[in-house]
């Protein structure tokens, strides 16, 4: 008799799981069906799905030409244009080109026989971006060459890269 007893339980049970298992599937079905896609209103007004990941990919590519874009056509450009000229200022300028190499390369700093480890030129574009800005900005504002040198050395400090130690 117990056993009878305990077979209506254990069925009532039974549903109860099979019924939290359907809910739990339902929720996994509905949250598949607009996994990846964002609605978006286009520019002739007309509402589209968009696959948010193909974005995210194609925003995150590596492009060449913008990398030598900003390395060469800018950061190089205008410090070249705008730091003092001269063997007489050749030491200034290293400090303040070890500083951007520094950031550029994510915090490998010139060893003391002169190898780096990274190349400021491969550096990532949003790096790139970055020090392109503050160096903008260091021209806009009529700027030093201690307060460029101090905006980077503050810069790569904060980003935990250190100071030169030789």
């Amino acid at each position: 008799m117990a056993e009878e007893e305990n077979k209506p339980e254990q069925r009532k049970k039974t549903e109860k799981e099979l019924a939290d298992e359907l809910l739990k599937q339902n929720i996994l079905a509905a949250s598949d069906r607009v996994k990846g896609e964002q609605l978006i209103i286009s520019q002739a007004g007309d509402l589209e799905r968009q696959r948010e990941i193909l974005q995210t990919a194609l925003s995150n590519i590596d492009d060449p030409e913008k990398k030598f874009d900003l390395y060469y056509k800018g950061i190089n450009r205008l410090l070249r244009a705008h730091l003092p000229k001269g063997p007489s200022n050749k030491a200034a300028r290293d400090f303040i080109y070890e500083e951007k190499n520094t950031f550029l390369t994510r915090g490998k700093r010139i060893k003391k026989n002169g190898t780096r480890g990274g190349d400021g030129r491969m550096t990532y574009n949003t790096d790139a971006d970055e020090m392109l800005q503050i160096i903008m900005e260091w021209i806009m504002e009529n700027g030093t060459m201690v307060e460029l040198f101090n905006k980077l050395r503050d810069l790569n400090i904060s980003k935990g890269y250190g100071t030169r130690s030789f």
